[in-house]
């Protein structure tokens, strides 16, 4: 048994591994297309932690093999070691790398950015984004609320409803009052966006989405990909930019899959004034 002081100290340990994990983590998170490295001041201002601690983290992940260190530019960026972590979940989206040029195409075609979403827990998380316009706050790794986004209304429109119901109840006991929703308010989009095979929807910000599930595959995990941009854009635009999303998903997911995607023909989009 532990004593009082050997209990309090452990609790205090194990609380500081947390927090180190959550900091190697967002360390992970802070790399992108537009940052391919950082300074030990980039890290510490942005996880509010001294400069003295953040030179530890960042070393021992330089140790570890996971960020190589510039010392004549005094940088930090990840490793091959890094981009292997992963390469076995869902090969064929990923490692074979059909998925991430797609996006890459989509932004190129449409001019949008493009966001590849999931449902982690009762959270919808934008797992990657790509192109530019977009505010920090919905950007790569941001969390947002599955009852107002659409993102997880098409998530969860592939769910049993009685299982919906159960999260809706869970969500609004939990969430700030201004988020609460009826699941009779709810269920309407569900049977829309399941009948369309889309959801359409503000993301905030004065950005709204147009969201695909990606075809699933037993045991994996259920994405979905959309087009994001201003609202007034998305809206006057949306059939278009579920056609140019459906054609992708459909060659991408092909047995035959080799057309360049840049090749798709380039919609007719409403431009805003």
């Amino acid at each position: 048994m532990f004593g009082k002081g050997e209990w309090t100290m452990a609790t205090v340990m194990r609380e500081k591994k947390i927090k180190s994990a959550d900091r190697v983590l967002e360390i992970f998170e802070m790399f992108s297309g537009d940052r391919k490295s950082v300074t030990v001041m980039d890290v510490a201002r942005a996880l509010n932690v001294p400069q003295s601690s953040t030179s530890e983290l960042l070393g021992s992940l330089v140790r570890r093999g996971y960020l190589y260190r510039d010392r004549t530019e005094r940088t930090f960026r990840p490793t091959a070691r890094v981009a292997l972590l992963g390469a076995w979940v869902q090969p064929d989206l990923f490692r074979q790398g059909r998925l991430l040029p797609m996006m890459d195409s989509l932004h190129e075609v449409t001019g949008e950015a493009v966001i590849l979403a999931s449902l982690i827990g009762v959270d919808v998380k934008h797992v990657h984004v790509v192109g530019e316009g977009l505010p920090e706050t919905l950007g790569s790794g941001t969390e947002h609320h599955p009852l107002h986004s659409p993102f997880g209304v098409a998530l969860l429109s592939m769910m049993y409803r009685e299982n919906v119901r159960k999260l809706v109840h869970r969500l609004n006991a939990e969430s700030d009052p201004a988020l609460h929703m009826r699941y009779s308010h709810l269920e309407p989009q569900l049977n829309t966006a399941s009948r369309q095979g889309y959801a359409t929807g503000d993301l905030g910000d004065g950005r709204a989405s147009v969201a695909v599930l990606l075809p699933e595959r037993p045991g994996e995990e259920q994405l979905a990909i959309g087009i994001a941009g201003p609202v007034g854009r998305i809206a006057a635009n949306s059939g278009q930019l579920v056609q140019t999303l459906r054609g992708a998903i459909a060659q991408c997911f092909s047995p035959h899959s080799g057309q360049d995607l840049r090749q798709v023909e380039r919609p007719a989009l409403v431009a805003m004034h």
